[in-house]
């Protein structure tokens, strides 16, 4: 049975829609819904869900700017509660990273998806990544001022950093290291992610090994 419309008024129904597009996305995995779907979930007219959204990748992304912001909001609170330690600001964002994505995975899958590859268009969801970017790149360089770090640039440090926990991420939401007995539980997840940025912030090789080039 549908549900009635009577009980909308401005603002709840686009609300609803962000609420139903990420229960779909949490069921199926994937983002798959139509806003003709969401509007039959919600029993209201196929043309409601456009009064709100024109489309479904300007739905998409409003939820992936509510990821960037949550994601920021966490980088942030590591900041105030390790202002002083600058590598531990940076080992525990790699792991609230992979903690994020995988306990909100339809949030991480809106955020990452391809119809959002150009948000020129969606100025508010690119401030909210850039916002994010930036927490990760500025704990970077306070690690490097303070010589903590090898110097291999700020850029190309968080290039790197981002891209290894980005891969754990999405290695787990897609079931992926089973084969080596990590689930996509999020103690799993802060375990591996534990494991990578301890391995990622030391380097696998051991320098005195390496011959030097000819």
């Amino acid at each position: 049975m549908k549900k009635s419309t009577k009980g909308y008024h401005h603002g709840d129904l686009r609300n609803a829609l962000l609420d139903a597009a990420i229960r779909h996305i949490a069921a199926a995995r994937e983002v798959s819904f139509t806003l003709r779907e969401l509007a039959g979930t919600l029993g209201v007219s196929s043309a409601a869900p456009f009064r709100h959204f024109p489309s479904k990748r300007a739905l998409l992304a409003a939820i992936a700017q509510s990821g960037f912001q949550q994601l920021a909001a966490a980088f942030e609170a590591i900041d105030a509660q390790f202002s002083g330690d600058p590598v531990e600001c940076f080992r525990r964002k790699g792991v609230a990273y992979v903690q994020f994505a995988v306990a909100h995975q339809p949030y991480f899958l809106a955020m990452y998806h391809p119809d959002l590859s150009d948000k020129s268009d969606f100025p508010e969801l690119k401030a909210a990544c850039d916002q994010a970017l930036a927490s990760m790149r500025e704990t970077v360089r306070s690690c490097q001022e303070n010589k903590l770090l090898h110097d291999f640039g700020v850029e190309k440090i968080t290039l790197t950093a981002w891209s290894a926990v980005h891969g754990l991420a999405a290695l787990l939401i897609d079931g992926q290291l089973a084969d080596l007995g990590i689930d996509a539980s999020e103690q799993a997840a802060i375990q591996a992610a534990e494991a990578v940025t301890m391995i990622a912030g030391t380097g696998f090789l051991k320098l005195d090994r390496i011959k030097p080039k000819k």
